[in-house]
């Protein structure tokens, strides 16, 4: 009794792609954890935007940057690929990892964000750059350094993901990833509105990884 379906993968790997093989309502598939699946794929660049708020901050000359929002053990997840762009930058600019800057938020709300970042200050980790793998822990981690005494950017630079319109009103603004949320939804649209009207399987599977883009604000502004 519908016409299609939009379905976010989350609670699924790319083993259960087959799961899916059966469903012969057209589909298309959001989000990190099916690839190669038997139908299209929209998502966003995870790691390769995570590499780019991390070189932004190596750029500016930090030197010790904290990857905040970490899941333990995860691969495939927004966090796990979250943490290997993160890496990747490192190893491309020959900073070497360090386990003490990575920093593991469970979920990702604004109590988490700050209770991991009470936890950091706790540990004595001195650093200089985080890279929030999403905006709403970022927002809860800046209130707690400011709190702390910590100066953002002069002392610490922030970057976060998602570009939620809350960034564009904090004190400092918060500067960060938009992975292109608008483009995923209009292409997911598109490509199930083909489907409908070719049919579920008259399309070979497509993948496609949105555009995404560095948004400088207040929070990593340039040391004098």
């Amino acid at each position: 009794m519908i016409d299609g379906i939009l379905y976010s993968v989350l609670g699924l790997g790319e083993d259960d792609a087959h799961l899916l093989d059966r469903i012969e309502t057209p589909m298309v598939l959001l989000g990190e954890r099916i690839f190669h699946g038997p139908t299209d794929h929209v998502t966003m660049r995870n790691s390769e935007s995570t590499k780019a708020a991390t070189e932004y901050l190596l750029g500016q000359g930090r030197k010790r940057i904290v990857a905040f929002g970490a899941h333990r053990g995860e691969v495939i997840g927004s966090a796990g690929l979250r943490l290997a762009g993160y890496r990747e930058a490192l190893s491309e600019r020959g900073v070497e990892y360090d386990e003490q800057l990575i920093s593991e938020v469970g979920g990702w709300y604004r109590f988490e964000g700050a209770q991991a970042m009470h936890e950091l200050l706790g540990s004595g980790v001195e650093f200089d750059g985080v890279v929030a793998f999403s905006d709403v822990i970022a927002l809860g981690a800046m209130r707690v350094m400011q709190e702390a005494g910590i100066r953002i950017p002069e002392d610490v630079a922030v970057i976060g993901f998602d570009d939620i319109d809350e960034t564009r009103y904090t004190l400092p603004t918060l500067s960060t990833i938009d992975p292109g949320r608008a483009e995923i939804a209009q292409v997911a649209v598109d490509f199930l509105q083909e489907r409908i009207a070719q049919g579920a399987r008259a399309i070979p599977p497509r993948e496609h990884l949105a555009q995404f883009s560095v948004v400088e604000r207040e929070s990593t502004a340039a040391r004098n």
